[in-house]
């Protein structure tokens, strides 16, 4: 048997599936940009133009860390602009942005290296949570709009943020620097048109378009990926018109955050993390608590107009039906329009929030005067809320309003559905108990919010009404009979074979080292780590599993030697290129010595930027693109689709996520889910499971919330995707909910996850989430946590002795074994190597 197994590539020719997959990069990047304000500045045609700003050429495409992308290349605004025709006047002032750009590079290495001189772990630790802040540019001259030549010009506003730690409040990552207003002011006084860009993966401070007078439009770019400077020429051009929408609330000001300055770092308390604001999350608090948005959730301007007219409503068992006509009643320019569909539960004794989005479509492009019929479908369990006293789901007698419109703020009641009854349509298990008292964030009364969110107690009679009733629904009593070993004959006979030791290797996984150089039998250089390779003899393939969601994360170039070690040329994070020489070469391979092989990928847009494109066909088609480069390289599990909810506008990852509702999280992920699933094999791993809505100490934080926030907000986005998608991976959270570690949570990862919403996939561990202080990998074992990555021979340590002293039973081993096992005998690559086929050699 050869000691390796790799597909990666010995030259770097075009493969054929780069161009479709850049096609769909383009799409989602053409559907994700957010049009925010238009005072007739766009479209503006070909021609002269003059561009400034952090983000014009240094355009950034994706946050920092595991969300990185290998891509062969990807398109800045500048590039794109020229190729669509437009002649860039200020190149002066953009070749001296990047001279300050370069040195502030220089300036950060040097700081990173001299902080690594102590060799210590936490010093590389805090090296690979650093963002580059982007410099914001020398002040635009007089000298400079004479020599733009134009009339018009564009402003591109760039942040990074990043995987470890969270947005600053105090160094203009949130909001413009001074430097960058005094820029954009002096622009909208020397240039007829003034066209604001904000290249930032996140909801950004926009109050300056109140400061700043003169702006003619601003334009959300998010990170859009190896096409996004293409997708934004066509955008502004009006080759394309705008049809992204906001996926989160953007507000007036930070301080309309609820409980915004208790918030990770800002309130000096990293330990615990209070979920105060409890189930009113985003428009969910806003709507309620009568807060106007600077720009509301589901938002987003069009070159032309639509009309959504409802048609009626229909129920079928337990899902209702609603069906709108859509018009475009512009008449020049087509378009898409995202319509959204609002419930204003019944207010009982359980209060509620204003409303809650249960279902959204898109239209086709539709030219001028043309009409479309969507059908808007969701079951009658979206409306339930969890009654924390009874331990089950409900909807309360009353009258339930249905809201049709274009934004949370914008719709009218279409329909009223008349709860005859108090319906119970689950009965649960306590879960995850709080363990100090919260004073959770408790609306006064329903009723009069401000004139776009009228009084939620409102039935017109002259609305369709459809009744409801238990039989609707019917009740549904989970139980919590302990789980089968395997439920599967031909895998208990496999496990047998596997003594204790080589199960308690299957559960672990290869190592730290191998994660660095990549010692693995299926070898894809550049992946973030592998189940072991101890096992071929019994017929056991180890597992590849590399990072997301944004692309899939590989290694660009690596080396491989003859002892089947992987070595990296370009490092697989930006950061690590600040390594010591020392370890670079302990690390790097020598192009000019040993043989070379490629491995590149397509870097979509971020998440949150394919989310704003509510468009859950174009989600499965980059599924579907992710999937086959995994086939391409081996990969068996993509460690994605990302979908925490946004709870802050400051967390640092948001871009890896989708957005403040759980609902649209959940669609998302099982569009993407459905896509890569469809190629043999391959598998996402949904994450992270739950409640990482923060980074800063992130494997320390309890994440402290009722058990109504928890099932309603925090879990109900994984419960969509697991339902509606079947994913055969999740990865647990760092964090700890409640006080117990998300690994450690047998109600998390056995009573819901498994026991209520029917998942039978594969858990595994988030990165070193078992090291020392941190979980114990024992009792992941004991709570359904099946693969501790990346692995360590503590963690094997620990689950042996464990065994040993009777605290962890070999048929909770035996279960996570048997789990780990099934997968690798479904892996895209079997033991000889052939891809794409389910095949075990036992």
């Amino acid at each position: 048997m050869k000691n390796y197994i790799t597909y990666a590539k010995t030259d770097d020719r075009v493969l054929p599936y780069e161009e479709p997959h850049r096609r769909i990069a383009y799409l989602a990047a053409l559907e994700g940009i957010v049009l925010l304000e238009n005072h007739d500045a766009l479209p503006i045609p070909s021609g002269k133009i003059a561009m400034y700003g952090s983000g014009v050429e240094h355009t950034i495409k994706g946050g920092t860390g595991s969300g990185e992308v290998n891509e062969r290349h990807s398109v800045s605004i500048l590039e794109g602009m020229e190729a669509a025709g437009y002649e860039v006047t200020t190149k002066k002032w953009l070749d001296d942005y990047t001279e300050e750009y370069e040195t502030g590079l220089k300036e950060l290495e040097a700081k990173i290296k001299s902080s690594l001189k102590k060799l210590d772990i936490q010093s590389y630790l805090t090296m690979f949570l650093q963002s580059y802040l982007y410099p914001f540019g020398r002040l635009i001259t007089e000298q400079d709009v004479t020599d733009s030549d134009t009339d018009t010009c564009i402003y591109v506003v760039a942040r990074q943020s990043g995987e470890g730690s969270d947005r600053k409040l105090e160094n203009q990552d949130f909001q413009l620097s001074d430097t960058e207003k005094t820029n954009i002011r002096f622009c909208t006084q020397h240039y007829k048109k003034t066209i604001v860009v904000l290249n930032i993966g996140s909801s950004f401070d926009t109050s300056f378009m109140e400061e700043i007078p003169g702006i003619d439009a601003l334009v959300y770019f998010c990170q859009l990926g190896t096409a996004g400077g293409t997708a934004f020429a066509d955008v502004i051009s009006g080759k394309v018109t705008p049809s992204g929408k906001l996926t989160d609330t953007w507000v007036s000001s930070y301080s309309d955050v609820p409980y915004g300055m208790d918030y990770s770092y800002l309130n000096g308390d990293l330990e615990n993390e209070n979920y105060l604001e409890d189930i009113y999350v985003g428009y969910r608090y806003y709507d309620t608590f009568r807060i106007t948005p600077r720009y509301p959730f589901g938002y987003g301007l069009s070159y032309t107009t639509f009309d959504i007219r409802y048609q009626g409503i229909e129920k079928s068992g337990d899902t209702i039906s609603v069906r709108v006509i859509v018009k475009n009643t512009g008449d020049t320019y087509s378009g898409k329009e995202i319509v959204q569909l609002y419930a204003s539960c019944p207010q009982g004794n359980l209060k509620k929030e204003y409303q809650r989005l249960v279902a959204f479509a898109k239209t086709d492009t539709l030219e001028p005067g043309q009409e479309e019929i969507l059908t808007l479908t969701f079951p009658l369990s979206y409306l339930t809320s969890y009654n924390e006293a009874s331990a089950s789901t409900i909807i309360e007698k009353g009258t339930c309003l249905l809201r049709i419109g274009s934004h949370s703020r914008q719709t009218e009641v279409c329909a009223v559905l008349n709860i005859t009854e108090d319906i119970c349509a689950s009965v649960h298990k306590h879960i995850c108990p709080v363990q100090t008292p919260l004073e959770v964030l408790y609306p006064e009364a329903p009723g009069e919010t401000d004139s776009e969110t009228p009084d939620v107690t409102e039935a017109p009679e002259e609305k369709d009404h459809l009744d409801i009733t238990q039989e609707d629904l019917p009740t549904v009593t989970f139980t919590y009979d302990e789980l089968p070993v395997t439920g599967n004959q031909k895998l208990t006979e496999d496990l047998k074979k596997l003594t204790v030791k080589e199960r308690i290797q299957l559960v672990v996984g290869a190592g730290l080292k191998d994660m660095l150089m990549n010692e693995s039998y299926v070898k894809v250089p550049g992946a973030a780590g592998n189940t072991t390779s101890s096992l071929l003899k019994k017929g056991v393939v180890n597992l590849v599993l590399a990072d997301g969601p944004a692309g899939l994360r590989i290694q660009r170039r690596s080396t491989i030697g003859r002892n089947g070690t992987a070595k990296m040329i370009d490092m697989q994070i930006d950061m690590m290129k600040y390594f010591p020489e020392i370890f670079k070469k302990l690390l790097c391979g020598n192009p000019e010595k040993d043989q070379v092989y490629y491995q590149y990928t397509t870097a979509f847009p971020v998440a949150t930027a394919m989310a704003q494109t509510w468009n859950p066909d174009l989600l499965e088609q980059m599924g579907q693109a992710v999937g086959e480069e995994m086939l391409e390289y081996g990969v068996s599990f993509w460690l994605a689709p990302g979908m925490n909810i946004h709870r802050n506008p400051l967390c640092g990852r948001n871009f890896e996520y989708y957005s403040e509702d759980p609902l649209l999280s959940g669609k998302m992920a099982s569009a993407v889910t459905r896509g890569v699933q469809k190629n043999q094999g391959c598998s996402v791993t949904l994450k992270h499971f739950c409640g990482n809505n923060q980074e800063n100490n992130r494997n320390h934080v309890s994440s402290n919330m009722t058990e109504r926030a928890l099932r309603e907000i925090y879990l109900r986005g994984f419960e969509i995707a697991v339902r509606e998608s079947h994913p055969k991976g999740l990865m647990t959270s760092y964090n700890k909910i409640n006080g117990t570690y998300a690994n450690n949570s047998k109600d998390l990862l056995t009573h819901v996850l498994r026991q209520e919403w029917g998942f039978d996939g594969l858990v595994m561990t988030d990165w070193t989430a078992t090291a020392k202080g941190q979980s114990d990998p024992a009792v992941c074992i004991a709570s359904g946590n099946d693969l501790l990555m990346p692995g360590s021979s503590s963690d094997k340590k620990r689950i042996r002795k464990a065994i040993k002293e009777g605290t962890l039973t070999r048929r909770d081993l035996n279960r996570c074994a048997g789990r780990i096992l099934a997968a690798t005998q479904n892996a895209c690559v079997s033991i000889d190597g052939e891809k794409g086929t389910y095949k075990s050699d036992f």
